[in-house]
């Protein structure tokens, strides 16, 4: 005796509702930024130690009492780079980024 087989069965894939929402870039890129928040949150009430005090609290360069032009002119630290006592670490970008 023959049998006929049996026609195929097709089951329905469901995608995960979790699935849906890993396909979209906006919610990664929201997710890698979130967490990266939430793990310095807790260090914006934190003081400055070392060297910010020089750095940034007297530096005229970054509380704004000098010209953003002067910035261009100064070392790291506020002083002037023509002058003797002056570090010579030049890095207005990043005088910016704190001013």
């Amino acid at each position: 005796m023959r049998r006929r087989p049996l026609p195929p069965v097709r089951e329905e894939v469901t995608q995960k509702p979790w699935k849906v929402l890993c396909d979209s870039d906006w919610v990664v890129y929201t997710l890698v930024a979130s967490v990266g928040a939430l793990t310095y949150a807790n260090s914006l009430n934190g003081e400055f130690v070392h060297d910010d005090i020089p750095a940034i609290v007297s530096n005229s360069d970054v509380n704004g009492r000098n010209s953003v032009y002067k910035v261009f002119k100064n070392d790291f630290w506020g002083t002037p780079m023509s002058d003797a006592s002056s570090h010579k670490s030049y890095r207005p970008l990043t005088t910016l980024s704190f001013r």
